[in-house]
């Protein structure tokens, strides 16, 4: 019964998973397959006309039903309108899924995960699975559907704290690089411009933060609001920090190269505090393993000889 149930706990993960894999790889393939057609535009919009025979896009096609069929699963779990200005596409802007197609191949794998994932395990089960009963038959699908709905959200979630961990750690390198630039001569503009090509290699997820950053400067939206926009986008401490640190020497008109070294020491600071309370956490976390596991080996080892040779005594 315990090998049974296993395999079937096996078979609902092996159809999560594939199916979540088919939708992803569909997604990518509808954007490598926009990405042609735009390159197919361009070079054709410079290239001299040239009377050609009308073709039939059989790609085309395919790529307008595939599109339509995650569109149709997407809106079975899309919130309503309205929410590109709301905070659930700011989950995914500080997610790192910023891509035209990112948002619905996420709701078409959590509706895909949530209502078809189940019921492929309530038709394996109820053809090929053994003589269950109805409740648990039912408990079993709901807690597949459940894990299908759920699980996109936790995975949305550690996405998020790991990006903000990665540009945690490597914050107060990119402020030594403007510190650099600001007292070689350069202005804050184009020191956040030359940080952003220039650390492309050590931390390519806060590159690509200041790169935006310098792009709506550019732009002319004036730097505190690319400034606050950056914070937004990232929802990292340190990095509000920097930001209202910046605002206020700007303000006031205070040293900016100054400000930056206290801020990145501050970091730095706090880098170290955090190392140190991970490394107090370690005894705390150790315990429950050592009572489990090592101390009955332990004691298995040191009481067992004197246990047998007790036994072997008294049996005689």
């Amino acid at each position: 019964m315990l090998n049974l149930n296993l395999s079937l706990y096996l078979t609902a993960f092996a159809v999560f998973l594939c199916t979540a894999l088919l939708v992803v790889l569909i997604g990518r393939v509808i954007d490598t397959i926009r990405a042609r057609k735009r390159l197919a535009q361009v070079l054709s919009a410079s290239a001299p006309p040239v009377e050609e025979k009308p073709k039939t896009h059989r790609g085309a096609g395919s790529l307008t039903r595939v599109d339509a069929v995650i569109n149709s699963l997407s809106k079975l779990s899309l919130p309503a309108q309205g929410w590109q200005d709301s905070t659930v596409q700011l989950k995914f802007i500080r997610a790192g899924l910023r891509g035209a197609n990112d948002v619905r191949i996420f709701y078409a794998i959590k509706s895909l995960l949530t209502f078809v994932v189940p019921a492929i395990v309530f038709v394996f089960l109820w053809k090929f699975g053994p003589d269950l009963s109805r409740i648990k038959l039912t408990s079993y699908v709901v807690v597949v559907a459940a894990s299908g709905y759920y699980l996109p959200d936790v995975f949305l979630r550690w996405r998020t704290s790991s990006r903000i961990q990665q540009m945690q750690d490597t914050l107060p390198d990119l402020i030594d690089l403007l510190i650099i630039c600001t007292e070689s001569g350069l202005g804050i503009d184009a020191a956040i411009n030359r940080v952003a090509r220039d650390s492309v290699r050590n931390s390519p997820l806060l590159s690509q933060e200041f790169y935006l950053a310098s792009l709506e400067i550019r732009a002319g939206a004036g730097r505190l609001t690319a400034l606050r926009n950056m914070a937004l986008r990232t929802n990292l401490e340190d990095l509000n920090g920097f930001v209202s640190m910046l605002i206020q020497a700007d303000k006031f008109g205070t040293s900016i190269a100054e400000s930056l070294r206290i801020q990145s020491d501050m970091m730095r600071v706090k880098r170290i505090q955090r190392a140190e309370e991970k490394a107090a956490k370690v005894p705390v976390k150790m315990l429950l393993p050592l009572i489990l596991f090592v101390f009955p080996v332990l004691m298995i080892v040191l009481i067992g000889p004197a246990f047998m040779q007790m036994s072997a005594l008294f049996s005689k």
